[in-house]
């Protein structure tokens, strides 16, 4: 079982250093926040069940937002789906329907992003810009 750990490991440090090459630094430290922040806020209900959040905000500076070079819906449909790998993984059960929105943050906490995230049964939708 243990070699079968390491194994594991070692395909997963290789998918981590080929995503970093393919997309960069800024998109593989944000995808392992995102995943932090999922395990920080699980709730442990029983021994076979563990609740997450469900809606995630990621607010991006502008410097890390240009660097990533990609939509900001393509860009949540990407995080929404590593989440999904990691909540699968580890045998997460959502408080309802997964959804990853990213925004424009002024002044992150840590100068390139801050993540936060709440358990909602139903999203609300997102607001629109007054003309």
């Amino acid at each position: 079982m243990e070699m079968l750990k390491r194994c594991e490991k070692a395909v997963e440090r290789w998918e981590h250093d080929l995503v970093r090459r393919v997309q960069g630094r800024d998109s593989v430290e944000l995808f392992d926040a995102l995943r932090q922040h999922c395990d920080d806020h699980a709730v442990v209900c029983s021994p076979s069940r563990t609740l997450v959040p469900n809606v995630y905000t990621v607010g991006l500076a502008a410097s890390v937002r240009a660097g990533l070079d990609v939509c900001d819906a393509s860009l949540s449909q990407e995080l929404a789906d590593v989440l999904a790998h990691h909540g699968t993984e580890c045998a997460y059960e959502w408080a309802g329907p997964l959804t990853v929105r990213v925004t424009h943050a002024e002044v992150p906490a840590n100068g390139r992003y801050e993540i936060t995230s709440a358990a909602l049964a139903h999203i609300p939708p997102v607001p629109t810009a007054s003309r």
